[in-house]
């Protein structure tokens, strides 16, 4: 079932960053300052008028650029229900959060629990952010990870969940 719904989501991903126009990766140190923007952008401001289309071309750069790679795991996307308004938000930055992070440390960039657990750290941070102007959007996952920063058990929980190969 979690392959099928990352299969859709990632789906829905690819087709969402097609339609928003932008330059595409170049490769170079201009577009990987503008990913790490857009993810700092996106934390801070997840429902701004721009975030849609930073989203958008973020996400585009991502799948298409040389410059980066990523792994995307269930572990965010299995607690976050599907009907959950701003599911595709918090994926999307926890995706964008994992590039950035490897862009801005590239002596950690091998490190997946690092790189894992700055993504969820930035998607956490976006919903925060999405809390203060929609007290509503309120979700236990989120809120639950939330939980595990504060009590210093979040790394612990991303390195025992991590999709990498278990020995």
């Amino acid at each position: 079932m979690r392959k099928k719904t990352l299969a859709l989501l990632l789906s829905v991903l690819v087709l969402a960053s097609s339609v928003f126009a932008g330059s595409g990766p170049k490769g170079g140190q201009d577009e990987v300052d503008k990913l790490i923007k857009a993810a700092k952008f996106l934390e801070e401001k997840p429902l701004d008028k721009k975030a849609k289309d930073v989203r958008g071309w973020a996400v585009k750069w991502l799948i298409e650029t040389d410059k980066v790679s990523v792994t995307i795991c269930s572990l965010l996307i299995s607690g976050l229900d599907k009907k959950y308004k701003y599911q595709s938000e918090l994926f999307s930055q926890y995706t964008i959060g994992m590039g950035a992070f490897k862009l801005a440390n590239p002596d950690k960039a091998k490190d997946e629990d690092a790189a894992q657990l700055a993504g969820i750290e930035s998607a956490m941070k976006s919903y925060e952010a999405l809390l203060a102007e929609q007290p509503k959007a309120k979700n236990a996952f989120m809120d639950d990870m939330l939980a595990k920063r504060a009590d210093g058990t979040l790394a612990k929980y991303v390195a025992e969940n991590n999709c990498k190969e278990k020995k």
